[in-house]
């Protein structure tokens, strides 16, 4: 896909504390059945990183989870984890509702713009856009590729013309954290549908 394509596709959104433009899959059946639940994103990090520990849909023993967990889960939003003491099990409902797949930071100035995407290196694939005048665009390149990531430029004056000199680094998670879940459920808070 070209930048110009993929530039139509963005979303504006602001993540780890900046403006940014970025690629999102959200999975249509977790997000309905989420507002059937009334759940929105959910953002809690500790809470997160305890539902990380158990399988989605399956039941898991209480008598198995330490009293830290138990505290977490019993205080969880409606839709989050299904509590039966009765029985002594829980099962987790909540899973990943959407994915940042590539974010965009623009600006000029090499240094800053590829500080501000090497940022997201954890989370996704990243790429700069800069205007098509920058003063030291083999500086810019060579930094860019060392860190994977990508640059488009923007030609003055024609908007829809961006394209790609180095294409982003394709993300591949070297492991998969409570972390990052936060990161993509702080994405859905501002994609989702109001009231929901």
């Amino acid at each position: 896909m070209t930048l110009s394509e993929e530039t139509k596709r963005l979303t504006s959104l602001r993540l780890r504390g900046q403006p940014i433009k970025a690629r999102v899959t959200v999975y249509a059946d977790e997000a309905r059945r989420r507002a059937e639940a009334g759940l929105g994103a959910v953002d809690s990090r500790s809470l997160l990183a305890q539902l990380y520990e158990l399988p989605v849909d399956l039941p898991v023993p209480l008598h198995t989870l330490d009293a830290h967990s138990l505290r977490a889960l019993r205080a969880a939003p409606q839709g989050v984890v299904d509590l039966d003491e009765a029985r002594g099990i829980a099962v987790r409902r909540l899973a990943p509702v959407a994915r940042v797949e590539l974010v965009l930071v623009e600006g000029s100035g090499w240094a800053e713009v590829v500080r501000s995407a090497s940022q997201f290196g954890p989370f996704c694939a990243r790429g700069v856009l800069v205007p098509e005048e920058e003063a030291d665009l083999d500086l810019l390149l060579l930094k860019a590729r060392f860190y994977g990531v990508g640059v488009g430029v923007a030609a003055d004056g024609a908007p829809h013309s961006p394209h790609w000199l180095l294409e982003p680094a394709p993300y591949r998670p070297r492991r998969h954290s409570p972390a990052q879940w936060l990161f993509h459920e702080q994405a859905w808070r501002q994609l989702r549908p109001e009231g929901h």
